[in-house]
């Protein structure tokens, strides 16, 4: 491609991202808001309350990232239109706190796998299926990605990306490469494989004389934990043509910033997926969501036939 054409790809995608970040925010801010209302105004189950509060903290994590590439990718934007240069500490900075919550959004998926594994290996030990203790998760998993994304802000390995106009980890720093791939992305996506084999091998050594209330509840978070890793899966899948794009690079020894912008592109997209995704996959979501969604529906359709009615009836006095 000549670079006419390139620039044109580049603010293209660039330009598609700041539009569906745009759509996965209001998204996850309106089911987060939805999920927040129906557990202030209803008394429910521990168990639902549990589920819907790892919930609470993906879609706030979705928001977040959401919110955060905007951002980043309407700075992108103006660099494109008017060549500004945006390096800075704060440029670093926002570089870092994009890689911690990307790390976060992954790092959620496995603490709802750890709630279903404890309810189905360890049914006995309440304490870990305690409400609070899926409060604490929440800014702890924070605190753990940031931890785990420091080194890349120690060793300075975010720095400034001029044709991207961010700060991110660059294609030719292999170190802080090779660090996003194992512990942003493999990580999570091990642990939940290791967490599912492990529940599918104590499921089949269990004897036969479990009750079958107990064996429906296992079914059930076990058909819950395949749902959250293929949820998981999909992430990982949407981000790999920005990856076979850095691997491109390495051969080729060309410098492109097309991968970030496919790559942010990309988990934008899936973004909105995971969105409505998550509603289908969690039964508990889906019927807050759904029922939600029909309330709003019959009301302005008893509001039209009532006042039908009421024309009619004015119309039969006169």
């Amino acid at each position: 491609m000549n670079n006419e054409t390139t620039r044109s790809v580049n603010f293209v995608l660039t330009l598609l991202t700041v539009i569906h970040g745009s759509i996965a925010s209001i998204m996850s801010a309106i089911i987060l808001l939805i999920i927040i209302y129906h557990q202030h105004n209803n008394r429910m189950k521990q168990e639902d309350k549990i589920t819907l509060i790892l919930c609470v903290n993906i879609y706030l994590y979705i928001f977040l990232c959401s919110t955060i590439l905007i951002l980043l990718n309407i700075q992108t934007l103006l660099g494109d239109l008017y060549g500004l240069n945006f390096d800075s500490t704060s440029c670093v900075f926002l570089g870092y706190l994009n890689a911690v919550l990307i790390c976060a959004l992954y790092y959620g998926f496995f603490g709802q796998a750890l709630y279903r594994f404890c309810r189905i290996v360890y049914p006995k030990h309440k304490w870990l299926q305690a409400y609070w203790l899926y409060i604490i998760e929440i800014p702890s998993q924070f605190i753990s990605a940031c931890l785990i994304m420091c080194p890349l802000y120690v060793w300075h390995d975010i720095t400034y990306i001029p044709d991207l106009y961010q700060c991110f980890v660059p294609n030719h720093n292999i170190v802080g490469t090779i660090w996003i791939i194992v512990f942003l992305y493999g990580l999570p996506v091990f642990s939940l494989s290791i967490i599912y084999i492990h529940i599918t091998i104590h499921i089949r050594q269990q004897s036969s004389n479990q009750t079958i209330a107990v064996k429906r509840r296992q079914a059930r978070d076990f058909v819950v934990i395949r749902r959250i890793i293929i949820l998981n899966s999909i992430l990982f899948i949407l981000v790999v043509p920005g990856m076979i794009m850095l691997v491109i690079n390495y051969i080729t020894g060309n410098e492109l910033t097309l991968n970030y912008r496919v790559t942010w592109f990309s988990f934008e997209l899936s973004m909105i997926l995971l969105s409505i995704l998550m509603i289908f996959m969690i039964p508990q979501l889906k019927v807050i969501v759904l029922s939600k969604w029909k309330r709003n529906r019959v009301i302005p359709i008893a509001a039209i036939v009532e006042n039908s009615v009421q024309i009619r009836t004015a119309g039969t006095l006169q």
